[in-house]
């Protein structure tokens, strides 16, 4: 089965980890997982009204504005947890990736969209842990993947 969409969604180790601990069952974390793989229209958002990705809501960490690190708000309840969001990072057009990392159904590299981390979000703003967290995981995808 091709893969769909005009964006690669691949998560970062911390975030596959991380998740274990909201969601101790494999099928609550497959849900998750499954409403983060929408982010693979994400070139597309701009077909929709803005601030809304097919049925979700999103929007830009704004301590984090120059930094393009979104939050995808997922409604509903999975796994008895709500207000759940999934933090993601949109890397610049002009960074180049070390190793392409999927072919779209039109043979070209599909850019990718990395899910730093996914959680029930406690309170209204983000802790200068959660942010700090958040630059360190976009830095080092930037250090890893892509060239200088």
């Amino acid at each position: 089965m091709a893969v769909s969409g005009c964006n690669f969604v691949r998560f970062t180790r911390h975030g596959l980890q991380s998740i274990r601990h909201p969601w101790p069952k494999v099928n609550h974390r497959f849900k998750v997982r499954r409403q983060a793989l929408k982010l693979r229209f994400w070139d597309e958002r701009h077909l929709h009204p803005v601030g809304v990705l097919i049925d979700l809501t999103y929007e830009k960490i704004k301590a984090l504005r120059d930094e393009s690190i979104y939050e995808l708000r997922l409604s509903g309840t999975i796994g008895g947890q709500s207000n759940i969001r999934v933090v993601f990072f949109d890397p610049p057009k002009d960074w180049q990736p070390l190793v392409p990392y999927h072919v779209g159904e039109d043979g070209q590299p599909m850019r990718a969209v990395w899910v730093i981390e996914a959680m029930p979000k406690k309170r209204n703003e983000w802790t200068e842990f959660d942010l700090d967290r958040f630059s360190g995981s976009r830095l080092l995808i930037q250090r890893r993947f892509y060239e200088d």
